[in-house]
């Protein structure tokens, strides 16, 4: 079986957190904006369980009354159950970013983040000529 050591899995989700977020701030094109969106929320998942992961430790569920003597053998449900959660919000998150994805191209014909900002722009100015 392969050994990881713990460090490794503590420093892996903060840094695909922040490579990431770089990667968002950076990304000209929106599709790649929502798969670092993506990124990151797996990152914040993946931070969130080995923050609370103990080696060793059991199920919560307690077939024998003496698992109680000692409570920190006991693994606790609490960031399974946030995280689970997290995870259906993500998924929610990305089903939204793909609609709009799709409204934009269709409206602009593009996904690139600078070419809508113009195109937006010029049918602002337009508009504004109308009145």
């Amino acid at each position: 079986m392969i050994s990881v050591d713990i460090n490794v899995l503590n420093i892996a989700p903060i840094a695909l957190f922040f490579i990431s977020f770089f990667g968002l701030i950076t990304g000209k094109d929106i599709i790649k904006s929502i798969v670092f969106i993506l990124l990151m929320q797996t990152a914040v998942v993946m931070a969130w369980l080995v923050s609370g992961s103990r080696s060793g430790s059991l199920p919560p569920i307690i077939y024998d009354i003496g698992y109680l003597d000692n409570p920190g053998a006991i693994a606790d449900p609490l960031p399974q159950a946030l995280m689970i959660t997290a995870i259906v919000v993500g998924i929610a998150v990305t089903a939204i970013n793909i609609v709009m994805l799709n409204s934009l191209l269709r409206k602009y014909k593009t996904a690139e983040w600078s070419e809508i900002h113009e195109l937006a722009r010029n049918n602002y100015d337009t508009a504004g000529d109308l009145e």
